[in-house]
């Protein structure tokens, strides 16, 4: 039961150290947060004053310099875009003097096809004219046989 109170103290005394120091911590942002509002409380009276103050003068230098690093990015991104855009036109160069030589290595092996089918059609011709004469052959011997036939039955 001792323990068990000296424990539950113990347990007690580092919750409350951990609270205190959370505590302390937003009691320091807190006063950092003031002391930043009071600086520029006393800078937007200094400055309605008539009174530039030494921060101003930085802000402005600072504006300028950022708007000639803005104009050097433009430019600096204006010549990215016209060499992207000669890279883009010479590829595209390059596809279109492939295609044409595709085209033309199309046209010229359609030549030799229509020359090979030609010669496939004119040799089609010449077997069909040689098979014409050969079934004319066959049939003057069929002619032959069945006169024979005829003969040998009348005998």
């Amino acid at each position: 039961m001792y323990h068990e109170q000296n424990l539950g103290r113990a347990q007690d005394n580092e919750a409350h150290g951990t609270e205190v120091a959370k505590l302390q911590k937003e009691l320091d942002s807190l006063a950092n947060q003031y002391s930043q509002l009071v600086d520029d409380l006393s800078k937007l009276f200094d400055y309605q004053a008539g009174k530039k103050c030494h921060d101003m003068d930085c802000t402005s230098q600072a504006m300028n310099e950022l708007k000639e690093k803005k104009k050097q990015l433009e430019e600096q991104a204006k010549i990215e875009l016209q060499m992207e855009k000669l890279k883009l036109k010479k590829e595209q160069r390059c596809i279109l003097q492939s295609q044409a030589d595709i085209i033309k290595n199309t046209r010229k092996a359609m030549k030799e096809i229509d020359v090979d089918r030609d010669l496939l059609k004119e040799e089609k011709k010449n077997m069909e004219n040689v098979i014409a004469e050969l079934l004319k052959v066959g049939h003057g011997c069929k002619e032959k046989l069945d006169k024979i036939k005829e003969v040998m039955m009348e005998e």
